[in-house]
C-alpha cells in the first residue's frame, strides 16, 4: 500500500527517532511510504487552550498538506496528535477533500493491527515490557477496553506485540490511568501533572520491566523526564522503535 507519513511537530523535533522508525518498519513490511509537504501542528495545543481561531488557521495547513495526495492511508505515530487532527478538521472544513482525508487517518498501531494484519516478526524481543495505556488510544481510538468496563475485553497493542517471540508483556497497578501530561493540563496544571507522572512512572518501574513501552510519545516524554528525575531504572521506548527491532 502506498502511505503517507503524518507526522507530528511533536515527533519532528523532540522525538524524531519514532518518525524514522516508523518510516523503517513501514517499508520493512512492503508499503511504499511517501511524506507530504507543508505538515504542521495539529492545533491540540491552541484547542487546548480555548485559542479556536489560531488553531483553525494551523489546522487547515495541516489538512491541505493532504488534501489530493496519492495514498491509501495516513499514519501518524502519534495517537493524542492524530485523534486531535482529526477531530479539527471535522470542526474547521466539511469539504468533500477534507472528509476523504479524514476517512484514510490512521494510528500506526490501529493500522498495523486492523488494517496491514501484522502477525509474523523476524527477530526476537527478549525483555519484559510494561505497556503505557494512553488515555487517547484506549477511550478515542478503540485500542483497548478501557478497565472500567467489566468483563471480555480486547487490546490491540497488546495483541501486536504477543507475536513477537521472547516478549513478556506486562502492565503497571491501575494500568490504564493517565500519566498526566494531557497536553496543556501539564502547563496549567503542573503540580497535580508532575504527581500523576511520579505515580505513573513508579508504577511501571514497579513491576520490575526494561521498558515501558506505548504508542503516544507525549506520554512517554512526560514519563522519560520522571524516570530520569527520579532514578527507576526503567527505560521509555515508543512502539514503533520496538517493532521496527522485531522486524
Amino acid at each position: 500500500m502506498k502511505i503517507a507519513l503524518f507526522i507530528p511537530c511533536l515527533v519532528n523535533h523532540m522525538t524524531p527517532n519514532v518518525g524514522i522508525a516508523t518510516v523503517e518498519l513501514l517499508e520493512k513490511l512492503g508499503h511504499q511510504v511517501i511524506l507530504p509537504k507543508g505538515q504542521t501542528c495539529c492545533g491540540q495545543p491552541m484547542t487546548n487552550s480555548g485559542c479556536f481561531d489560531d488553531a483553525k488557521k494551523t489546522t487547515l495547513k495541516l489538512l491541505n498538506a493532504f488534501k489530493g495526495i496519492d495514498c491509501d492511508y495516513i499514519v501518524c505515530p502519534a495517537a493524542s496528535c492524530m485523534i486531535a487532527a482529526k477531530e479539527n478538521f471535522h470542526e474547521f472544513d466539511c469539504s468533500p477533500e477534507a472528509t476523504a482525508v479524514i476517512g484514510k487517518l490512521k494510528e500506526l498501531t490501529e493500522f498495523l493491527h486492523d488494517i496491514h494484519g501484522l502477525e509474523r516478526f523476524n527477530k526476537p524481543f527478549n525483555h519484559k515490557i510494561s505497556l503505557q495505556m494512553s488515555c487517547h488510544g484506549i477511550r478515542m481510538l478503540d485500542l483497548a477496553t478501557p478497565s472500567e468496563i467489566k468483563g471480555q475485553g480486547y487490546n490491540k497493542v497488546e495483541a501486536l506485540l504477543s507475536r513477537i517471540e521472547g516478549i513478556d508483556i506486562v502492565y503497571p497497578e491501575r494500568k490504564d490511568e493517565c500519566c498526566g501530561f494531557g497536553g496543556t493540563f501539564a502547563l496549567d496544571e503542573g503540580s497535580v501533572s508532575g504527581k500523576m507522572g511520579k505515580d505513573k512512572a513508579k508504577a511501571h518501574a514497579d513491576t520490575g520491566a526494561k521498558y515501558a513501552v506505548g504508542f503516544d510519545p507525549s506520554c512517554l516524554l512526560h514519563l522519560d523526564g520522571v524516570i530520569r528525575r527520579e532514578g527507576h531504572s526503567i527505560e521509555t521506548l515508543h512502539i514503533a522503535e520496538l517493532l521496527n527491532q522485531a522486524l
